[in-house]
């Protein structure tokens, strides 16, 4: 759901939109992510703290201020195959570089790539499921402690090549 919206300011003709978003979570606590429109800018984080509106607000504002980029709108609906590969490479970039320990997953780790993926929150949950089922020594699931619902959870791997 777009939230907020910033034109950056591009002479004489409209430049790109910059958006302040959120989507679908899953545990209770609404974050925010920001996407232009006109370039690959996107960010749900600052340093390592997920976004509140009025954070995501202001890096919106900002990159609008410096984006010099025209317009694309809002990007087309990938293909299944293209989305799940935009799903496995945000999990692949979730737990490396040394890591000693696997992370668990939520759906607010992929509110970057929402604007990219065009897909719900249940495509992404069914996508991990087919990894954890084809690929168990990267994701694994769990059943919360709840009994209700799968926890993911991404294994340290080593850097690509």
């Amino acid at each position: 759901m777009v939230v907020q919206r910033y034109r950056n300011v591009l002479e004489p003709a409209e430049g790109a939109v910059v958006l302040v978003y959120t989507a679908d979570g899953d545990r209770g606590i609404t974050y925010y992510a920001t996407a232009c429109l006109g370039c690959t800018y996107r960010a749900d984080r600052d340093g390592s703290a997920k976004l509140d509106e009025h954070r995501a607000a202001g890096l919106a504002n900002a990159h609008a201020a410096t984006c010099r980029a025209m317009n694309c709108g809002v990007p087309g609906t990938s293909d299944g195959t293209e989305a799940a590969k935009i799903v496995r490479d945000r999990l692949w970039s979730l737990c490396q570089y040394g890591a000693n320990q696997a992370r668990y997953i939520s759906l607010s780790d992929f509110h970057v790539d929402r604007v990219d993926l065009q897909r719900p929150a249940d495509f992404i949950k069914e996508t991990m499921l087919q990894l954890a089922q084809a690929e168990p020594d990267f994701v694994t699931t769990e059943p919360y402690s709840t009994g209700t619902g799968t926890r993911f959870l991404v294994q340290p791997h080593p850097r690509r090549s």
